[in-house]
């Protein structure tokens, strides 16, 4: 041992005083470096002024923790390159740290010193345990409270990562009893104050304070994190009793292996009695790294390990093993060697061996249900069911992705109470607390229900939809390459993004992309230019659909079938994702209107089509709805629940001579094809447009996001009509970006509609019936039904509406016209409601004008009333619809 401390003085000697590293200097940080002596359990201070934290030498460090190593003993360190988790744990004698330990690197030292064996090679093994001279407590500051540590002052603390603290504390002498440390350590675990990796006497690897962290999760800009030394007072040293009085542990309680409801690491602020996470780290890795069996991650669950029965294979040869982490199949996990004794070593072996129990192995959270600790308990499943990273909240539900099995599109798919049950009996151990301990037991029915019916949500990511290409962010137009989860905006990127080749913005780009996206259409026999742009602001839609909070609806009308309608909105829908199109049959009524769009949205489609319709396009509220609000909420059939669904989809319809009517002409734009031949269905589409964008489906979004960002990156001009519903964002990314390339405004088409609204001019012409038979004097809905019936220019000019039947006018139909039309302007005149007492008239009158009151009639008697009905001013009779 003389020779390493030498070594280790000699390293002190000749290693440079590192530069401080990035982040708050020592002066600035808030936790100070303590010289002073006179605390609790503190040992004879260091000789001399105390270093500050920022200059303290990797040798200067290990001189000071190793104190005392009993003779023959060796002090152990490690130093990993890149990503520390990948690759074995080799330990290295002391005298190896001044080389060896370069600030590139991961660089630790181990809280005990080994007796090497007759090969005189360090191994961090218990069997070669010595003494341990330091015990490490880990991740404070981030999920353990520093308050926890109470009247406890560390020796050192060093930030590893950003906000996470390793707090070491020095023993005033080693121990070098294994059974004491053991105790010790098992306590500290058993209080939450670390994690289960941390037992056993040679299981802990402190870092060193000159060093990075190589996780790829702690990386920024490209460079590890550097680790830093924000407090180091080496005189602080105490006893194992000192350390066992200051943080309050239970020394004379059985101690063992921490089981699966012993792991309990608290954080102080968010502690809830009825939830125990699993370990931080696999308590089977952590056992092989302290045995010196681990070597590296493989992925997916499966790690490169050394078989501890290599001593068996033929010349001792390590000929490859692997540990699998538990999953459904394997609910303990598994162990393979790939020596000949495979089939006689398992998992179970591999366990024993290891002395790992099956409750460890499984690591689960643990769930406890307790009675009065419903409320506990559900907050507890949520937190499981989020930590699995399967399940989100979406729009209210309890929901995980899917898959179509067709199409292989993604699919939002809401919980019910039994899978929620079997995926918390596989994510969790529950139990229940008896006179005689816990005891394990099945998800209890009343929770599971209580957590399904709940309205919000603690820790359940947000799910709003799917996003199956780059997106734009909506706070600031930012693209989102990236796929995965995106908290901020809840969307899910479904999509390879080094498939999206983006050239430079530029108004070059933007050109070179519209001749690409216009070569699609060069087959489509458009009515006009206007219709060509409307085809390709829809693309543009549906590119960038999940953006845009309000987006219109496409329809591609013609006179004949086989004009390539449907064939048009395959193509169109290609550019929301590469699945086909959900095709569903327009609703019939509001009732079934307000059905479909719950259970149609709630997947989370990129389109939906309305294919072939014999119909208008019937403005039923719910239709309105998904076209002018971002979401849309209704009541689940069979549930006393509301659900909200995203409506980011695309809205595609066909049909022949039919098309958005009244309130929906100025939601939905229409796409006019008029082929020039008497039979269209015999037309053939040599380019076959449809399968070349299916071919080359990245090449072709990425066309329509380069218009984008080149409008974009050329300060966004607007020019162009404005639409109140769809003057923001749709104008932005689907209208300005195509008028600037110098194509036909697409808006157009909703302003010849609105102008064009065959509604207006039946309603005109009523009016101008009206004002022939009426003049402004106010008539009721009766004297109307009577007048009609002598007046045919009037009788049909009402039948122009749905309010007539077989004995004429309805008079509860044509009550609920006249209210719902009251105000609305045509040429120059509205209709107007007239009330006096409970009598209800209608009168024509110029706009801006307010039509008179009637005079009230003379009060009558009963005998009057009932015997002189029909000299009463039939005018004036209410009618109330």
């Amino acid at each position: 041992m003389d020779n390493d401390n030498d070594s280790l003085r000699s390293a002190a000697d000749a290693q440079n005083p590192p530069q401080a590293p990035a982040g708050p200097a020592a002066a600035d940080s808030p936790i100070k470096h303590h010289g002073e002596g006179g605390e609790a359990g503190q040992g004879g201070a260091v000789a001399g002024p105390p270093t500050p934290p920022n200059l303290v030498t990797n040798a200067a460090f290990a001189q000071a923790v190793y104190q005392a190593v009993p003779d023959g003993a060796v002090p152990a360190v490690c130093t990993k390159a890149g990503d520390p988790e990948r690759g074995p744990w080799p330990a290295l004698p002391l005298s190896a740290a001044h080389a060896r330990c370069i600030a590139s690197n991961n660089n630790y030292l181990n809280c005990s010193s080994f007796r090497p064996e007759g090969d005189q090679q360090v191994r961090a093994r218990k069997q070669d345990f010595a003494a341990c001279h330091f015990i490490l407590l880990d991740d404070l500051g981030t999920k353990i409270s520093m308050e926890l540590l109470g009247d406890l002052k560390p020796s050192w603390l060093l930030e590893t990562s950003p906000g996470n603290m390793q707090a070491g504390i020095l023993f005033k002498e080693p121990i070098t009893d294994a059974a004491t440390v053991d105790a010790l350590l098992a306590a500290i675990i058993d209080a939450g104050l670390c994690d289960p990796g941390a037992s056993g006497p040679a299981a802990r690897w402190a870092r060193l304070p000159i060093g990075v962290n190589g996780k790829p999760k702690y990386r920024v800009d490209g460079k590890p994190f550097v680790c830093r030394l924000v407090e180091w007072a080496p005189e602080r040293r105490y006893t194992g009793d000192e350390v066992a009085q200051l943080l309050k542990l239970d020394l004379k309680k059985p101690q063992g292996k921490p089981k699966a409801a012993a792991q309990n690491r608290r954080t102080g602020g968010d502690y809830n009695a009825a939830y125990t996470p699993s370990a931080a780290e696999n308590p089977v890795i952590a056992a092989l790294k302290a045995e010196g069996l681990y070597k590296r991650s493989l992925g997916s669950g499966k790690h490169d390990i050394t078989c501890p029965w290599v001593q068996e294979h033929t010349d001792s040869q390590d000929t490859g093993a692997a540990y699998f982490e538990p999953d459904a199949a394997h609910p303990v996990g598994g162990f393979c060697c790939q020596h000949s004794h495979r089939d006689t070593y398992h998992v179970g072996e591999l366990l024993r061996y290891l002395d790992v129990d099956f409750a460890s192995a499984r690591n689960r959270p643990c769930i406890t249900v307790t009675p009065g600790g419903l409320h506990a308990a559900v907050d507890a499943a949520e937190r499981v069911l989020a930590d699995s990273g399967k399940y989100y909240e979406a729009g209210g539900l309890i929901a995980t992705i899917g898959k179509d099995p067709e199409t292989g599109d993604p699919k939002i798919v809401p919980a019910n109470a039994s899978t929620l049950t079997l995926e918390l009996s596989r994510l969790a151990e529950w139990t229940v607390e008896t006179q005689n301990g816990p005891r394990p037991t099945d998800p209890p029915p009343k929770h599971i229900k209580a957590l399904h019916e709940l309205q919000t949500f603690k820790y359940l990511p947000a799910l709003t939809g799917f996003a199956r290409q780059p997106y734009f962010r909506e706070d600031g137009g930012q693209l989102i390459t990236e796929a995965g989860h995106d908290p901020a905006s809840g969307r899910f990127g479904v999509f390879a993004a080094e498939r999206y080749r983006l050239p430079e913005p530029t108004l070059a780009a933007a050109k070179e992309a519209l001749a690409l996206m216009k070569g699609l259409l060069s087959e489509f026999h458009f009515a006009s230019e206007q219709d060509r742009a409307v085809a390709l602001a829809a693309m543009l839609t549906a590119a960038v659909r999940p953006t845009l909070p309000l987006a219109p609806a496409f329809h591609v009308q013609a006179s004949t079938p086989g004009s390539g309608k449907t064939y048009l909105c395959e193509l169109i829908g290609l550019f929301a994702g590469p699945a086909p199109n959900q095709k569903v049959t327009y609703p019939a009524s509001a009732e079934e209107a307000s059905k479909m769009m719950l259970a149609v949205l709630m997947p989370g489609p990129a389109v939906v089509e309305f294919d072939d319709m014999d119909s208008d396009w019937k403005p039923f509220s719910a239709i309105k709805r998904v076209l002018t609000a971002s979401v849309s909420s209704d009541r689940i059939l069979g549930l006393s629940k509301t659900a909200t669904v995203s409506t980011r989809t695309l809205f595609l319809a066909s049909g022949n001579n039919v098309g958005p009517v009244r309130d929906l002409l100025r939601r939905v734009l229409t796409i006019r094809l008029e082929p020039q031949v008497q039979s269209p269905a015999t037309l053939q589409y040599q380019g076959s447009p449809v399968d070349r964008l299916r071919r080359n489906r990245e090449r072709y979004v990425a066309a329509a996001l380069t218009i984008i960002r080149a409008w974009q990156a050329a300060d966004s001009p607007r020019a162009g009509s404005r639409i109140a519903s769809y003057g923001a964002a749709w104008a932005d990314y689907c209208q300005h970006p195509l008028v600037w390339l110098g194509v036909a405004d697409p808006v157009a088409t909703i302003i010849a509609q609105l102008a064009n609204d065959s509604d207006s001019e039946a309603l005109g012409r009523l009016m101008t019936v009206w004002a022939k038979t009426f003049g402004e004097k106010p008539v009721t809905v009766r004297k109307l039904k009577s007048a009609a019936t002598l007046n045919e220019d009037l009788f049909d000019a009402v039948s122009e509406f749905p309010v007539t039947q077989s004995d004429g006018i309805n008079p509860s139909k044509m009550g609920w016209f006249l209210k719902k039309n009251s105000g609305r302007i045509v040429d120059g005149r509205k209709f107007q409601r007239v009330d006096a007492a409970d009598r209800t008239a209608w009168a024509l009158v110029p706009a801006g004008q307010v039509a008179a009151l009637p005079p009230s009639p003379p009060s009558a008697t009963p005998l009057q009333a009932a015997g002189a009905e029909d000299e009463l001013d039939l005018e004036l009779v209410a009618f109330s619809f």
